[in-house]
């Protein structure tokens, strides 16, 4: 009997770009990545199930049918870095989130996973995203190898009970996920036509989806679809704005914020807001009165 050959590792240099593999799946984008007992990162990528890791400027690969474009693409190495960047304010706060993690990148994800994850993020933390997403694929998934099983279609998720949802650890979100399967799966929603319009077209018909207001919108066009004006505005968030943008005032209102964060943070706001998400989650001074950084380069 031949034994099966191994897949191609993949190789790319990060230089000059470079990536922090743990901060980016760890930065509440994505829930299906864990880390291994070497340091190295198993999870998937357009639906198959890989190993990454890095080694000094080199970003490694390994999956079935896994290819150069894909990882790439995925962890938005392809994307104007510089210009992104450049277009960023004079902002001392942004500055420190930077400085906090600079190769943190935001990725491109599949839309209908991302869309079920955050809409099973209301009142939850990453780690019950991410247990939520592992229950949906061990109870619901395609088989695709020993323990391993694909993210359940929206078709799939669509015949499914709410009772069988509920036992994936999703409370109330079951009937919110099991109507957004179903809007999906007949085509009242297209997620494919959503990658053609405008952002604020594109916002407006995710949230037509059952369980799907404006941030987790924004969260599914930034995460993706690479739309980088979008700027959800969580607890996370709103706290980090609320103390160091509004000088802790309880008045302001999210409209505002979202009015305010669309013209000071730029064209590129969402990455920006990855840079707070990140800081104001890990880093105990991030809400100091600390002398603020200059800015990042």
């Amino acid at each position: 009997m031949t034994a099966r050959a191994e897949p191609p590792q993949i190789s790319l240099s990060l230089a000059p770009r470079g990536l922090d593999l743990d901060a980016t799946l760890t930065s509440g984008q994505a829930f299906s990545w864990k880390r291994t007992t070497d340091g190295r990162w198993r999870g998937w990528i357009d639906g198959r199930p890989c190993l990454v890791w890095r080694h000094d400027e080199v970003l490694r690969a390994v999956g079935p049918d896994l290819t150069h474009e894909a990882v790439t693409r995925y962890f938005g190495l392809d994307g104007p870095l510089r210009e992104i960047f450049a277009s960023f304010p004079d902002d001392p706060w942004l500055a420190q989130a930077r400085e906090f993690s600079p190769g943190l990148r935001v990725l491109r994800q599949d839309p209908w996973e991302t869309l079920c994850n955050f809409i099973c993020s209301a009142l939850k933390q990453i780690v019950q995203i991410a247990q939520i997403n592992a229950e949906l694929r061990r109870a619901l998934g395609e088989p695709v190898g020993p323990e391993l099983h694909a993210f359940p279609t929206a078709a799939r998720l669509a015949h499914a009970t709410e009772a069988q949802l509920r036992a994936c650890k999703l409370g109330f979100r079951a009937r919110h996920l099991f109507v957004a399967a179903r809007q999906i799966a007949q085509g009242e929603v297209s997620l494919e036509q959503i990658a053609t319009m405008r952002t604020f077209e594109a916002r407006e018909a995710l949230m037509r989806i059952q369980g799907v207001g404006e941030k987790v919108a924004n969260c599914v066009l930034l995460f993706a679809y690479g739309r980088l004006e979008a700027f959800p505005i969580d607890v996370w968030v709103e706290r980090v704005l609320r103390q160091l943008y509004f000088k802790g005032s309880t008045r302001v209102k999210l409209a505002r914020m979202a009015d305010f964060s669309r013209d000071h943070f730029g064209p590129h706001g969402g990455y920006a807001q990855q840079f707070l998400f990140h800081w104001i989650r890990n880093d105990p001074k991030a809400l100091a009165a600390a002398k603020p950084a200059k800015k990042a380069r």
